[in-house]
């Protein structure tokens, strides 16, 4: 299985550890094999590049994937089509794409945030050459839990939330923009296509 902005090991078994454990532990449990895909060389990432570069492609092409995870990516690309086509790109015949995106989230610059929220057929339709085989809306917690997770982090970002980040608005707005999501639930809109 590929995994598209996979983001590093740190991130997938530390600050997110569910990640780890509940999808890519138990896939590998099985004898599969998980390969990480991100645009930043860093510790966990096996394969560095863009999706969007026709070396990373090719690179990726190589490897003999049949699956291929991409969760919480598309709202961070501008070219929404041509990033699905290019991830339907990397999915064999008979292989799955399993695909997440926010459907209820704050905004979130790494380093863009398109505002991407689909419902399932919104995500379904970038995806016109492939079988649905099971979606959903899930819900996910509120800012509480991440701030559980990182304490020291979510309150600078609550206090100080454009800081690092390349915006126009200024952080007083976005700060309370940001604390409605306290108590505003977070879902995520989740899909399994099969590539026919």
């Amino acid at each position: 299985m590929l995994n598209i902005g996979s983001s590093t090991r740190y991130f997938r078994e530390v600050q997110q550890p569910w990640i780890e454990r509940e999808l890519f532990a138990p896939l590998r449990r099985r004898g599969g094999v998980v390969i990480h895909q991100d645009m930043k060389a860093a510790d966990g990432v096996d394969v560095v590049g863009a999706l969007g570069d026709p070396g990373c492609r090719a690179r990726l092409g190589e490897l003999g994937v049949r699956s291929v995870c991409c969760t919480n990516v598309l709202e961070h690309v501008e070219d929404r089509r041509e990033f699905a086509r290019q991830l339907m790109e990397q999915v064999a015949p008979g292989g799955l794409l399993f695909l997440s995106v926010p459907r209820a989230f704050p905004w979130h610059p790494d380093p863009i945030d398109t505002m991407f929220r689909p419902t399932v057929p919104e995500l379904v339709e970038l995806f016109p050459s492939m079988r649905l085989v099971s979606s959903a809306i899930v819900p996910c917690g509120r800012l509480g839990s991440l701030i559980a997770n990182d304490v020291p982090g979510a309150v600078r970002r609550l206090l100080n939330p454009g800081a690092g980040a390349a915006t126009d608005a200024p952080r007083a707005s976005m700060a309370n923009w940001l604390w409605p999501w306290m108590v505003r639930p977070f879902e995520v809109t989740c899909a399994v296509l099969e590539r026919v």
